[in-house]
């Protein structure tokens, strides 16, 4: 019975983070970009799992990034870049599925600034977002 509870606590853990309040404008950029992916994935995915739709339109987006940040330093060019999702990456995978032009770039960095939060007091909020966080954001199941 134990092994099922500690089986069951990342799970629990991520369902946390899936469910964290966001403003009615960004629930509605949420909605728009998973609407839009969801059109994506029925005319291009339709023999894939959606779990590796998903997978792979997470790493398409880390992988657009131009940027990364750091706290300390200016932004700069760098391998590990792959490890987080930034709105330049958001917006040319959505340029790259043909969609660039139903999502505006602030709708972009809304969901990237709520979502991604404030590191340390007084900081600027990021305008980037971990691979888990966004693929928490694109797994979100709508209510019925």
């Amino acid at each position: 019975m134990i092994s099922q509870v500690s089986k069951l606590a990342p799970v629990v853990a991520r369902n946390v983070v899936a469910q964290r309040q966001l403003s009615m404008a960004t629930t509605q950029s949420v909605d728009k970009l998973n609407n839009i992916l969801e059109e994506y994935r029925a005319m291009n995915y339709t023999q894939e799992l959606p779990k590796r739709f998903r997978t792979d339109i997470v790493n398409a987006a880390a992988s657009s990034n131009c940027l990364i940040y750091s706290a300390t330093a200016a932004p700069s060019t760098s391998s590990s870049s792959s490890t987080t999702v930034s709105a330049d990456g958001i917006e040319k995978l959505l340029q790259n599925i043909g969609a660039g032009h139903r999502m505006s770039r602030s709708e972009i960095e809304s969901i990237l600034r709520e979502v991604g939060g404030s590191n340390r007091a007084g900081e600027p909020e990021n305008c980037f977002i971990s691979k888990e966080q966004m693929l928490d954001l694109i797994s979100v199941r709508k209510a019925a």
